[in-house]
């Protein structure tokens, strides 16, 4: 796939010295996530998710006209986007149907998953370790192959949530530890596979460094704990996903 774009481009710039052809450039993007994907506990998350930031920033960012989904869902892992499943892969199967409706261009996959797998117990399938996170992930990853055989993945890392997070579901230090350990398993599938990219890896810190500001004081078995970003750190995320979605497209 890497080979592909390099083609592609090249063809579009010898075209370009024989005519000036109408601008048509198109991006479709499908974020895949959770609870911070979809924007949980934001306002009006339509206007402020970070995937619609995002789609926003990519859309400046290529000078392209961008269509995008948003199939973040509160609780989801991994093991709930696997196809077999027929849970919350069968939202990804409709917004690729609806993108492809409108648009004929390959379509980006932003992947943000691992929050709700490292969890010490609550979501479905945790904790999950590393062999079947990455397992999991290379399944759905495939089955979007056959879908959209010429897709572009990209993956983001999950962001930082404080070690006492404990609501529904319990992280704690344990589960921040499994978390941090999925980012290893992120780098090497994108070491392993042409068409995956690793897409941002700074977030984690910088929301540990600034959560007071840009996450939600949340109250919780444990005390307060941060987990999700307000409407103002989802556009910092969202910037994050941007940069990280470009750069795998340049």
């Amino acid at each position: 796939m890497k080979r592909l774009i390099l083609v592609l481009a090249l063809v579009l710039s010898v075209g370009s010295i024989v005519a000036q052809p109408r601008k048509s450039k198109t991006c479709n993007l499908i974020f895949i996530g959770n609870s911070i994907t979809e924007g949980v506990l934001h306002a009006d998350k339509s206007k402020t998710a970070p995937p619609v930031v995002a789609a926003e920033m990519v859309e400046r960012m290529l000078k392209m006209d961008v269509h995008f989904r948003n199939c973040g869902r509160s609780g989801a892992t991994t093991v709930d986007f696997l196809p077999a499943t027929e849970r919350d892969f069968v939202r990804v199967e409709r917004a690729i149907k609806e993108i492809q409706q409108v648009s004929y261009a390959p379509i980006v996959f932003s992947i943000m998953l691992g929050t709700n797998d490292s969890a010490n117990f609550g979501p479905n399938g945790s904790p999950v370790s590393n062999e079947d996170y990455k397992k999991n992930l290379m399944t759905m990853i495939g089955r979007l192959r056959e879908l959209c055989p010429e897709a572009v993945f990209v993956l983001q890392r999950p962001i930082w949530y404080s070690p006492n997070t404990h609501n529904g579901a319990q992280y704690l230090v344990a589960g921040q530890k499994r978390m941090v350990d999925y980012t290893n398993i992120l780098i090497e599938i994108a070491l392993e596979n042409d068409d995956v990219y690793m897409g941002d890896s700074d977030a984690f810190d910088y929301f540990q460094q600034k959560h007071r500001k840009y996450m939600f004081a949340e109250d919780g078995k444990a005390g307060i704990f941060y987990l999700h970003p307000n409407e103002a750190g989802a556009r910092k995320l969202a910037r994050f996903w941007a940069r990280g979605i470009v750069n795998a497209l340049k």
